[in-house]
C-alpha cells in the first residue's frame, strides 16, 4: 500500500544552511523539488516572511546553490529558481531511490521537512536503511498510509496549511459573524499575523484551483 514519511533533516544535513544564518525568518515551501531517476535538480522555492532582496543575495552566497533567478514576486513571497549542488542532490536522490516521490518540502532555520510517497511500504525501511548508511541524519517523525494523508475535498495541502485551515474552521474564523479574528489564530498557532495570513491565502489558492480547475 502506498505510504506517506514525513522526516526532518538539519539544514546542514541538506541546503540553504548559509542562506538560513544570513536571513533566520525566512521561509521555504517547495513548488518542485525533485524528478526521479534525474540529478538535473531544479528546485523552484516560495520564499516568506523576509525581504526578497536580501533572500535573493543570501541564496545566491550560498554554497548549496547555483544559478539563482528570481521568478515572480506576489505581495510579500517571492519564487526563486535554483541548481542544488551536487552533495544536495545526493541527498534527494537517497531520499527517493526507492521510487519515492517527494510530495512537500518546506525549510525554515529550525530544519527541513518533507512527505515522501513510497509506493510500497517496504520501501520506507529500506530508504531509512540507506540513509543511516550513507550518515544521512534523517529523523522519521511520522508514517501514515496515502488515504489516511491530511488532505481537503480530496486535494492534499501542506501540513502546515492543513493544520492552519483547519484550526481556522474549528474556531469559527469563516462562521458570520466570525468567532475569532486573525490575530488570536496567529497567538494560538505561534505565527507572525503576517505568516498566518500568507498561509491561509497559499491555503485558500489550492482549495480554490482545485476546485475550479479543468
Amino acid at each position: 500500500m502506498s505510504t506517506i514519511v514525513k522526516a526532518t533533516l538539519p539544514v546542514e544535513e541538506f541546503a540553504l544552511a548559509e542562506t538560513f544564518d544570513a536571513v533566520p525568518a525566512v521561509e521555504f515551501d517547495a513548488v518542485r523539488l525533485v524528478t526521479h531517476g534525474t540529478d538535473r535538480v531544479v528546485p523552484l522555492l516560495w520564499a516568506t516572511d523576509a525581504d526578497s532582496t536580501a533572500v535573493a543575495e543570501a541564496l545566491a552566497a550560498d554554497e548549496s546553490t547555483d544559478e539563482v533567478a528570481l521568478v515572480s514576486r506576489r505581495n510579500h513571497d517571492s519564487l526563486f529558481r535554483m541548481r542544488w549542488t551536487a552533495d544536495v542532490r545526493f541527498v534527494t536522490h537517497v531520499l527517493v531511490e526507492e521510487d519515492g516521490a517527494v510530495v512537500s518540502a518546506r525549510g525554515t532555520s529550525d530544519g527541513w521537512t518533507f512527505r515522501v510517497l513510497f509506493p510500497e511500504h517496504d520501501a520506507v525501511s529500506s530508504t531509512y536503511a540507506a540513509c543511516e548508511d550513507q550518515d544521512v541524519d534523517i529523523d522519521v517523525t511520522q508514517i501514515y498510509h496515502l488515504d489516511d494523508a491530511p488532505s481537503l475535498g480530496g486535494f492534499h495541502l501542506t501540513d502546515e496549511q492543513f493544520r492552519t485551515v483547519r484550526t481556522a474552521l474549528e474556531r469559527g474564523y469563516y462562521k458570520v459573524p466570525r468567532e475569532t479574528t486573525l490575530e488570536e489564530l496567529a497567538d494560538e498557532l505561534d505565527v507572525s499575523h503576517q505568516a498566518l495570513s500568507e498561509r491561509l491565502r497559499r491555503g485558500h489558492l489550492a482549495l480554490i484551483e482545485n476546485v475550479v480547475s479543468p
